[in-house]
């Protein structure tokens, strides 16, 4: 009979961020996936690891840990896996939308620990940058504190770099009824009759985790779908542009990532042209040029988000040895690696 430390269900920037994390320590991990590593929006993602600007500090302080071990994996996750999650460094250039946003990012940039990182530049110094640009009328905060990372690369590397440190992986479409509980505590799993004893088990598994245990206990969180599309141009573009929650990068592909959308309409999968018109007509609405883009992929993925935007990490109350770790929304990429990390510091 088997007996793990931990048993994670879902393989996603969270778990495998977790799994790693959990190995390194010698805890021994198991890792249950439906499908692989990455599949939805841990591998579809454009990775950017954007600076967080906004005024909540209990927020701000996992985006600040997340991003400097972030700083780490880029040292010596290829060598501990295998696997290249191409971090690239660019500059990243927020547009300011009107004239109230300038004080909120000050006050944004004036809690970090280094804040001439950050530099505001104006419509005409923007251009010497991106001359394709069209309009700025408020100006750009710019941030050289920015990566980009390929995100289906780097989730497989936290698996595969656990799996290296010991850690188990094994494909099966988990349910709660394959959990063994005694007296309101998880002591296991069945798994087609094979039982495995643990007493943790931690649910990564992003807003499929409010299916999976809404027999048990209800955790706040609900699919948020995004679309991205990837296009050919001959056109330079070095650096990547966010604005009024899209963006515009080009990566290491040679392709032109250009997002995304925020659609809450549960589960309902696939691509829209509607959705692809929008992305497109906000890109050109920013940038001039471009006559010879061509699209040549169109994705659809959904995030774990919630109402309060901000990350789910917790211990059950009703049932001992049940963990959760979702709800990152759009900074899941940025944010795995320290929710993964924080989630094994709670666990063990």
């Amino acid at each position: 009979m088997k007996e793990f430390d931990l048993v994670i269900i879902g393989s996603g920037i969270v778990g495998s961020s977790l799994a790693y994390y959990s190995a390194k320590k010698e805890k021994k991990v198991l890792i249950i996936e439906k499908n692989f590593a990455g599949y939805n929006s841990s591998g579809t993602a454009q990775g950017g690891l954007s600076p967080y600007l906004g005024d909540d500090k209990k927020i701000r302080d996992l985006h600040v840990e997340s991003f400097n071990l972030h700083k780490e994996l880029k040292s010596n996750i290829l060598e501990e896996s295998n696997i290249n999650p191409h971090y690239t460094e660019k500059k990243l250039f927020h547009i300011i939308s009107n004239k109230n946003e300038i004080s909120t990012l000050e006050n944004a940039i004036s809690y970090y620990e280094d804040p001439s990182k950050f530099e505001f530049l104006d419509e005409e110094e923007i251009r010497k940058f991106e001359p394709k640009l069209k309009s700025a009328r408020f100006g750009a905060l710019v941030s050289d504190d920015y990566m980009e990372v390929d995100s289906f690369n780097l989730t497989n590397a936290l698996k595969e770099a656990s799996i290296n440190f010991g850690a188990e992986f094994f494909i099966n479409n988990f349910s709660s009824k394959n959990m063994i509980l005694r007296d309101s505590k998880f002591v296991g799993i069945n798994i087609e009759g094979e039982i495995i004893n643990s007493n943790k088990i931690a649910f990564t598994s992003g807003p499929w985790t409010k299916l999976i245990l809404k027999d048990h206990i209800d955790v706040d969180v609900k699919p948020l779908k995004g679309q991205i599309i990837k296009a050919k141009t001959n056109e330079e573009f070095e650096n990547s542009f966010y604005w009024q929650g899209d963006y515009a990068t080009k990566k290491i592909d040679d392709y032109l990532w250009i997002g995304t959308t925020e659609e809450d309409v549960g589960f309902l999968e696939g691509r829209t042209d509607e959705a692809k018109n929008k992305i497109i007509n906000s890109f050109k609405k920013i940038f001039s040029g471009f006559s010879d883009l061509d699209i040549k992929e169109h994705t659809a993925c959904f995030r774990p988000y919630n109402e309060r935007n901000e990350p789910i990490l917790r211990e059950s109350t009703e049932i001992e040895g049940i963990y959760v770790g979702t709800g990152a929304g759009r900074n899941g990429i940025k944010l795995g690696p320290g929710m993964g990390k924080r989630l094994s510091n709670m666990i063990f």
